[in-house]
């Protein structure tokens, strides 16, 4: 069953523009902080159970009822554009294969022409989440996201 899933989603992601041929192993999550927001924080380790708190964007979108998520190259401009002044952020690595065999996702193009995740649903679960890593600017705030980004590839963390 899951593999005509998992096949049905090969050709619909193709269909839908998906920003390579093959589907990704893992899409991005950023998440406000707790440090910034406690609404946004979560037990360690994430139980299977667990839903995070939907963000203020999200929230936003809610007409649309869908949550945004990024490929991990999309990350660094997702970055800049909603969390310009953060210092530190969570990011969640989401196991794309197993999020789009139970939950819809569509890709869609955004107002820079790329085209992103949305993840139709309520919520998103700790079952799909592989694993998270804190992104924190150095040298009090001014260190460019594109270097915080850049290390974290380096390390072999974030992926495509």
């Amino acid at each position: 069953m899951l593999k005509s899933l998992m096949g049905l989603f090969s050709k619909a992601s193709s269909s839908a523009g998906a920003s390579s041929s093959a589907p990704p192993t893992y899409v991005y999550k950023l998440v406000t902080h707790p440090t910034v927001n406690q609404r946004y924080a979560f037990p360690i380790p994430i139980p299977a159970s667990h839903e995070f708190a939907i963000s203020e964007l999200d929230a936003k979108a809610s007409g649309d009822g869908f949550i945004h998520l990024s490929m991990a190259d999309q990350v660094q401009g997702t970055l800049e554009r909603f969390f310009p002044q953060d210092q530190i952020v969570t990011l969640l690595k989401v196991d794309f294969g197993r999020l789009a065999g139970f939950k819809v996702v569509k890709w869609e193009k955004a107002s820079n022409g790329q085209e992103y995740p949305h993840l139709y649903a309520v919520s998103l679960e700790g079952e799909y989440i592989d694993s998270f890593r804190e992104l924190a600017r150095g040298d009090e705030g001014r260190q460019p996201w594109a270097e915080v980004i850049e290390k974290a590839r380096r390390e072999g963390w974030l992926q495509h």
